[in-house]
């Protein structure tokens, strides 16, 4: 499509979809599960995630371009209020992209870089703001973590 919509993710009860749209104005959109209604939800955002709740869309400021190197550190991640579209930055104390909220709703995961040029790693952070805690930290590239159901697991790519 000429709109360019991308990364579609269902919200927890199957009724909704949130993307990204290249439409005018661009941004992350929220439509039912059938299509209808979209609606735009934030002027910035990539990589949307939903609270368990259903409430909240967590969204990297800026895109992956490539899963093994992200060329542009320095991305942060905020948390969108679905019906009022309130905007809160979380607060990473560093680069943070492809966010993945947990099943708990409690933590967010995301894949970092520490410089440009680093290779990822995989950190969590506590859904309302803290210390990030650091899961994987070696010489290769770790991307896009994703909860197991029951939130006690990270999957993740790496290479």
């Amino acid at each position: 499509s000429e709109d360019n919509n991308t990364m579609p993710v269902f919200s927890p009860d199957g009724k909704y979809i949130a993307f990204r749209s290249e439409r005018s104005p661009r941004g992350i959109f929220v439509m039912e599960e059938t299509g209808e209604n979209p609606r735009r939800v934030s002027d910035l955002g990539f990589h949307p995630s939903w609270s368990p709740d259903g409430t909240k869309i967590v969204v990297s400021d800026k895109a992956a371009a490539l899963h093994t190197v992200h060329s542009t550190p320095n991305s942060s991640l905020w948390v969108i209020d679905v019906k009022t579209s309130e905007k809160r930055r979380l607060e990473t104390k560093g680069d943070a992209i492809m966010p993945s909220w947990s099943p708990d709703g409690s933590r967010i995961a995301f894949w970092f870089v520490s410089s440009q040029g680093a290779l990822g790693n995989i950190a969590t952070i506590p859904a309302e703001g803290g210390d990030p805690v650091i899961v994987t930290d070696h010489p290769k590239s770790d991307w896009n973590p994703v909860w197991s159901p029951d939130g006690k697991y990270i999957y993740f790519s790496s290479n």
